[in-house]
């Protein structure tokens, strides 16, 4: 098996497997403390400016379906699992590996219809997913915690709050008021959107 994944002709795909399973070890770690990477990328909407999530193509591939990272997650893993299969199918019927310029680009476009499937039926069997899909403007008046850093203004601190669907989130904040500070541990409430964090109030 190890053979398999070191072969040159499977690198791409073996990297794609290697990432999920780096993501699968830091969302195991994230969870021992209480954090989570699955809320990594919520805001990609709101660097959207061509609105290409809207377009009809994007609704065909259920981009906007699942949150972003757990979209990334499955079309990595099917990527990867595609290439290989394609690769050993190859080897064992035509006794030769087609070369990348051939099975990369063909395993992606599997990879992509797959995960269009798989991720339908995520979304329809938990819906709660759905909810990372909401525009941003609605987590105003949100309770977030401090995890990682100091915030003061104009240097934004990593946040975490869960909305009413039990899904994290993670955010930059910074204060509304030009001298106030958080400190990691503290909650604040979240009250305006900025083009990348969130302005905040401390909650008392």
């Amino acid at each position: 098996m190890t053979d398999v994944l070191l072969s040159p002709s499977n690198f791409w795909f073996s990297i794609a497997l290697i990432a999920v399973f780096i993501v699968f070890v830091l969302e195991l770690i994230g969870t021992i403390f209480g954090a989570s990477v699955l809320g990594v990328g919520d805001d990609f909407g709101e660097l959207d400016s061509e609105g290409f999530l809207n377009t009809a193509f994007a609704n065909f591939l259920n981009i906007n379906k699942v949150p972003f990272l757990i979209y990334l997650i499955v079309l990595l893993t099917v990527f990867g699992l595609s290439g290989l299969l394609i690769n050993g199918l190859s080897a064992t019927v035509l006794s030769v590996t087609p070369p990348s310029l051939i099975s990369v680009p063909l395993a992606f476009l599997v990879g992509l219809f797959i995960t269009a499937k798989t991720v339908h039926i995520i979304s329809s069997l938990l819906p709660t997913i759905e909810s990372s899909a909401v525009n941003s403007d609605e987590f105003v008046g949100s309770v977030a915690e401090i995890t990682i850093g100091k915030a003061s203004r104009g240097n934004p601190a990593e946040a975490k709050f869960t909305d009413c669907y039990s899904q994290p989130h993670f955010v930059l904040v910074e204060p509304f008021e030009e001298e106030e500070l958080f400190s990691q541990g503290e909650r604040v409430i979240l009250i305006q959107k900025n083009k990348h964090s969130w302005l905040a109030t401390r909650y008392l």
